[in-house]
């Protein structure tokens, strides 16, 4: 038996007997006296009062019912025009929403009667109904905030209380909650702190909504441009800032970012006749909303300093190529003893300075290729001629770099009738590239092979090597500027720029070809350059093979 109801029963026990006292006593002729009359007459008011909360309380812990709920709704009915309230049953479904939860969540009754109450809570924040859950069924009420997920998908901040509905045994046989939309007081402060940071920053910063295009926030530099006030932000569109905006394209623009494919656009344009460095983001606010964050940087300032410094590295690399190249020549013709035998140790001291001019003007070459390419004043003179000649001219120049690495150079497969359009002298630069990789990377004795095969509609020439191949976490980024693989300690290379590779990739791209590599640490390397097949008439088969000029 509960001890709780034993209690109770004993003590209505006691109650009864002392009420029934003056009843026995007259029945054996006994009188009370009068001094007894006040205490009887309090012990008949209270043993009704126990009574009256002994029956309530029996039934109200078992009123699960439908007259039981009946009375805990006109109860909660207070609250209905200022908070929303569900109610539910000891397995936290459901049974009670009011219209105000209803008109805030999207949901209809039938959405949700019957679903346990965590469909109201955000995907993410599945983890605090179950901690809530805990603390209610031990009695304990909870306060706080909550995210609540409406029909939309979107998500508000509530401001919720939820209270244990306990039986006379102390078990839970439901919940009242009772929540408040602070999801507006949420986004203010945020909006508030973010604004704080970006009111003042230098770049002008602009926030608008991805389907309209209608602007949300400008920060001071962005009003200060468009000659707008803050007030008048929210009516405005991109249209009103650029009227001559081409809807299309830039939708275009932003599309990757609409799908998730990438975190943020860069890009360069022009503005009123001013160079920006534009950024464009894609940002979730607290209640679900996107909005595009564009962030616009003046480059007038960087456009000029990168002027000031291509126009600066142009001289240094024209004023050094001319002289280092007389250098390099006049050490060439004393190594070759044109000026009569050198003692070794002159001559050995020579070669040392030899090599080190030819770096000097490998690096010279390659940081005028570089400013070339980033003026897109980098000249092609595109024929279509067989892919042989190219091919032979670079194994006959990169003869004497490989015979120094003890590595040979061997073709197989080179077709005479595989012809494709191309620059002879900057293809000559790719595969000299490719060549001279190769050999500072074989090992002494070894041999690189240089094929030709048709892949599709391209012809491509590969250039394979048998070294220690590339490590897999520098694979993805081999093509680009500066990147250069960690020799092993033993092997004496030439240290190059670091370049060489960035240059083949930007010209093969100009000649509408492409470069790849595969490779296997340990098995070694090919490294390939593909051209589309070009179309070779009779007449051009019928002309004598010869270098194009």
């Amino acid at each position: 038996m509960n001890s709780k109801k034993f209690i109770m029963k004993s003590i209505l026990l006691a109650l009864a007997v002392f009420l029934l006292s003056p009843v026995v006593a007259a029945a054996f002729g006994y009188s009370l006296s009068r001094t007894l009359v006040p205490y009887i007459t309090l012990a008949a008011g209270v043993f009704m009062a126990l009574v009256f909360w002994y029956i309530f309380d029996g039934h109200s812990g078992e009123a699960t019912g439908q007259s039981g709920r009946n009375q805990l709704l006109q109860e909660v009915s207070a609250l209905n025009h200022h908070a929303m309230v569900s109610l539910t049953d000891r397995d936290a479904r459901l049974f009670h929403v009011n219209d105000k939860l209803l008109e805030v969540s999207g949901f209809t009754a039938e959405d949700l009667l019957g679903q346990s109450t965590s469909v109201l809570y955000a995907e993410e924040d599945k983890h605090q109904f179950a901690g809530i859950r805990a603390g209610l069924d031990r009695g304990i009420p909870w306060t706080g905030e909550t995210r609540m997920r409406c029909k939309s998908g979107k998500t508000i901040w509530t401001q919720a209380t939820i209270l244990p509905r306990l039986d006379s045994e102390g078990h839970l046989i439901g919940t009242v909650s009772i929540r408040t939309d602070v999801t507006t007081a949420k986004i203010n402060a945020q909006q508030n702190d973010l604004f704080t940071t970006l009111h003042k920053l230098w770049d002008e910063v602009y926030m608008l909504d991805p389907e309209t295009l209608a602007f949300s926030y400008m920060n001071e530099a962005a009003l200060a441009r468009v000659g707008w006030e803050a007030g008048e932000v929210k009516t405005k569109t991109l249209w009103d800032d650029c009227k001559d905006l081409d809807e299309a394209k830039f939708r275009a623009r932003i599309e990757p970012l609409l799908t998730g494919e990438v975190d943020q656009i860069t890009y360069a344009d022009d503005i009123d006749g001013v160079p920006y460095n534009n950024r464009i983001q894609l940002i979730t606010t607290y209640s679900g909303e996107k909005q595009l964050v564009a962030v616009l940087r003046d480059a007038s300032e960087q456009a000029e300093v990168e002027r000031v410094k291509a126009e600066l590295l142009a001289t240094i690399s024209h004023e050094l190529r001319t002289p280092m190249t007389s250098i390099k020549g006049a050490m060439g013709l004393l190594l070759s003893n044109a000026a009569g035998e050198l003692p070794e140790k002159a001559r050995s001291m020579l070669s040392i300075a030899y090599r080190n001019s030819d770096r000097l003007v490998m690096i010279i070459n390659d940081i005028l290729d570089i400013e070339k390419i980033a003026a897109g004043q980098m000249v092609f003179e595109m024929n279509t001629m067989p892919l042989s000649l190219v091919i032979d001219e670079s194994i006959a120049a990169n003869e004497q770099f490989a015979n120094r690495f003890d590595v040979t150079v061997e073709k197989q497969g080179v077709d005479e009738a595989a012809h494709a359009s191309y620059d002879f002298g900057r293809t000559l630069q790719v595969l000299t590239n490719l060549l001279s990789n190769a050999a500072k990377f074989s090992p002494v004795g070894s041999k690189v092979i240089v094929r030709v095969e048709q892949v599709g509609q391209s012809y491509r020439i590969s250039v394979q090597d048998f070294g220690a191949g590339i490590p897999e976490e520098a694979q993805g980024r081999i093509f680009e500027r500066f990147t250069q693989v960690k020799q092993d300690k033993s092997h004496r290379g030439v240290q190059g720029t670091g370049l060489g590779l960035n240059i083949s990739k930007v010209i093969m791209e100009q000649q509408s070809g492409g470069i790849g590599m595969v490779s296997q640490e340990g098995v070694g390397s090919t490294f390939f350059v593909e051209f589309p097949v070009a179309e070779v008439n009779d007449s051009l088969q019928d002309q004598p093979a010869e270098i194009a000029s």
